[in-house]
């Protein structure tokens, strides 16, 4: 009836979200109705000597909640398998009860869209597709291409376009994405048309970047709230600063040839090599 996997789930890679496509798809063959990711917590990683997660298990739950096939999530402090069932079907309870009460929100667009970088994909960027996807029954998303991020951000990505159009596409909520080259919204906006035969009702974009489009008159434009104190800790720019940390701290304690287990040198060799990938971009 449930099947389930457990991991960290931080940081989302395509490799990872091409894994848990194959393990859906197998628990959708043995007839489960449902499927839940079971997800590490802060001291399950600390005890495994896994390097701590970049976002809270809060933030984690409810990013993966929504990919694509995904019932629901909840959080683990043991690998104990029969820990690991009780917390599951506790969580299914919840689930299903979540279920019955829920309603169709009434949408007050048809077609909207939701250009943006989308890079080491957080909670900030989920609050604000969700936000686009609630009001709307089409929610196409625009992905920011990597010579674009640097010329706006002066910096390249951590992911590519490509890798993060990908990521992108795995959520439940998302109905087509693609890639652009100019930040004009008039030229979304041709293109959508031009695919759908309608105009588009609306373009979603973060609080931050209202002064970057306060000349925008003659299409809707809907900004949702960022709140500076979050985006210190709920940003992609947080969480490069962050990993480059911890990077930095895990060099030093490597080099003062401090033992470490097989678990903690694959993730100072998983982080070190991130770090060098953005450095070469």
């Amino acid at each position: 009836m449930l099947g389930y996997v457990t991991g960290v789930y931080d940081i989302l890679r395509i490799k990872d979200l091409q894994k848990l496509d194959m393990i859906i798809q197998k628990n959708i063959e043995k007839g489960n109705k449902y499927f839940a990711i079971a997800l590490y917590d802060e001291e399950l990683c600390e005890a495994l000597g896994i390097s701590e997660p970049l976002k809270s298990i809060e933030d984690r739950i409810k990013i993966v909640e929504q990919l694509s096939g995904v019932d629901f999530a909840f959080k683990i402090s043991s690998l104990d398998k029969e820990i690991i069932q009780d917390s599951a079907q506790e969580a299914l309870k919840t689930y299903e009860e979540k279920q019955k009460i829920k309603k169709e929100k009434n949408k007050q667009y048809d077609i909207v869209y939701a250009p943006g970088t989308y890079d080491l994909f957080h909670a900030g960027h989920l609050e604000n597709l969700l936000e686009a996807s609630q009001k709307s029954k089409r929610l196409i998303v625009g992905v920011k291409a990597d010579e674009l991020v640097y010329e706006h951000k002066g910096r390249k990505p951590m992911m590519t376009a490509e890798e993060r159009m990908e990521i992108l596409r795995h959520f439940k909520f998302v109905d087509n994405v693609y890639q652009y080259f100019t930040r004009d919204p008039h030229t979304a906006a041709s293109w959508i048309k031009a695919k759908y035969n309608k105009d588009v009702d609306a373009i979603f974009l973060g609080s931050d970047l209202k002064e970057d489009f306060k000349n925008i008159k003659d299409i809707p434009l809907v900004f949702t709230e960022r709140d500076e104190k979050n985006m210190v800790n709920k940003s992609t720019s947080g969480y490069i600063k962050k990993l480059k940390l911890r990077t930095l701290n895990e060099d030093t304690k490597y080099k003062g040839n401090i033992k470490k287990s097989p678990v903690e040198k694959e993730k100072f060799t998983e982080n070190n090599n991130q770090i060098e990938n953005l450095n070469e971009r």
